[in-house]
């Protein structure tokens, strides 16, 4: 399982909205310049971003985009949500199609695996606010080395 662009770049952009005042706008261009993303691409996760409420939109000369809430407020699992990313190891549609035939118990025992493992992702995305990542306040993972040394 992995994160795409969309999940990895919404989530840079919302974080360097929440680093800035909470009253101010920020510009597409801005986020573009500092981050090296795509303009077009930011625009179109910004509406994705803004129809899901997380973001509002100011047209004009001091126009851009603001959080519609506080940065604690916001879940990681919302940003994704937003962009369309989908941590499921199992899906609903997965289960059906198996109910056709018998399962053999193997496959009931590792869906009940995959299952655990969704709800892991899900629960960590659901307890993790932008504020946890726009201040810095994560502490690397000390479980998997090679995140440890990066």
């Amino acid at each position: 399982m992995r994160l795409s662009t969309k999940g990895k770049y919404a989530l840079i952009a919302m974080a360097y909205i929440a680093r800035k005042d909470i009253n101010s706008n920020v510009s597409v261009s801005e986020i573009s310049n500092q981050t090296g993303i795509s303009q077009t691409y930011l625009e179109q996760l910004f509406m994705k971003l803004r129809k899901a409420s997380l973001v509002k939109a100011v047209r004009g000369a001091s126009g851009g985009f603001s959080l519609n809430s506080h940065p604690k407020n916001i879940r990681i699992h919302d940003i994704m949500e937003a962009v369309d990313e989908n941590f499921a190891a199992i899906s609903i549609n997965d289960k059906i199609e198996t109910k056709i035939l018998p399962k053999p118990f193997e496959l009931v025992l590792t869906e009940k695996f995959w299952e655990q493992f969704s709800s892991q992702v899900y629960l960590f995305l659901h307890n993790i606010s932008l504020e946890d990542v726009a201040s810095d306040s994560m502490e690397p993972c000390q479980a998997v080395s090679s995140f440890a040394q990066a």
